[in-house]
């Protein structure tokens, strides 16, 4: 029996351990470089107040009115700028932690596909929608592992992912209708902007919901996918 290195399950599949290792350091890795993200952002805000603070002591005997149409005139800029460098980088985060969703995903498919020679290949599911539907009917169907206890944890994440489609497709910008359909999320609002809104992302809040609904499925998935390997292995010795 293969033991996990990071100590939480035994496995017995060798290579999906190692993958499972590697993607709690992944994890990690994740929420480092959002930390070091938001802590830049939070200087650039604090350096901004700082500005500010220091205008209105400069002329704390002027005109209130006059100082506040001074200070906007000053620091307009960099508070759009700061505005925008922020929803970027969260905007960037959830693309980043889709994209590691979805791949490793992909990976532990092609793990299976290579170790057992099943008739139907990953390719052969491309018409189902969209790539995360498309490697869990290969995981349910074609290896036919347990996932009815799975699919309360998967479900929820195909909902997100209509969060990272509006940043795709749409640069965070959607109508009413669109806002409207989608469920209300802890981390996620709206910011009207004219006929449109803006989606708004609580870096705290969010992005930590959204890792550790993801975390917690991969923990539970390999747990199912090695269970699956072993009854597998031993029809195969029998």
């Amino acid at each position: 029996m293969m033991i996990n290195l990071n100590g939480r399950f035994s496995f017995d599949w060798g290579h999906l351990s190692y993958m499972d290792y590697d993607i709690s350091n992944s994890f990690i890795a994740i929420r480092k470089l959002n930390s070091n993200q938001e802590y830049s952002l939070s200087e650039s805000k604090k350096e901004l107040e700082e500005k500010i603070a220091s205008i209105k002591d400069y002329n704390k005997d002027g005109e209130e009115e006059f100082i506040e149409t001074y200070i906007h005139h000053l620091t307009h800029d960099d508070e759009i700028m700061i505005d925008e460098i922020q929803r970027l980088q969260r905007y960037s985060i959830v693309m980043s932690i889709f994209a590691f969703y979805e791949g490793q995903l992909k990976s532990v498919c092609t793990l299976i596909e290579e170790e057992f020679d099943f008739k139907i290949k990953i390719k052969d599911l491309n018409n189902y929608k969209g790539d995360l539907v498309k490697y869990w009917t290969y995981l349910d169907k074609v290896y036919g592992m347990e996932t009815h206890a799975l699919k309360s944890l998967f479900d929820p994440l195909i909902i997100q992912k209509k969060i990272r489609n509006i940043i795709v497709h749409h640069d965070g910008i959607v109508t009413q209708k669109i806002a409207s359909e989608l469920p209300k999320t802890d981390g996620i609002s709206f910011k009207k902007s004219g006929e449109f809104l803006i989606l708004q992302i609580e870096e705290t809040i969010y992005l930590e919901l959204l890792l550790s609904s993801i975390e917690v499925f991969f923990k539970e998935l390999h747990k199912e996918i090695d269970k699956k390997y072993t009854k597998l292995n031993h029809i195969k010795k029998s």
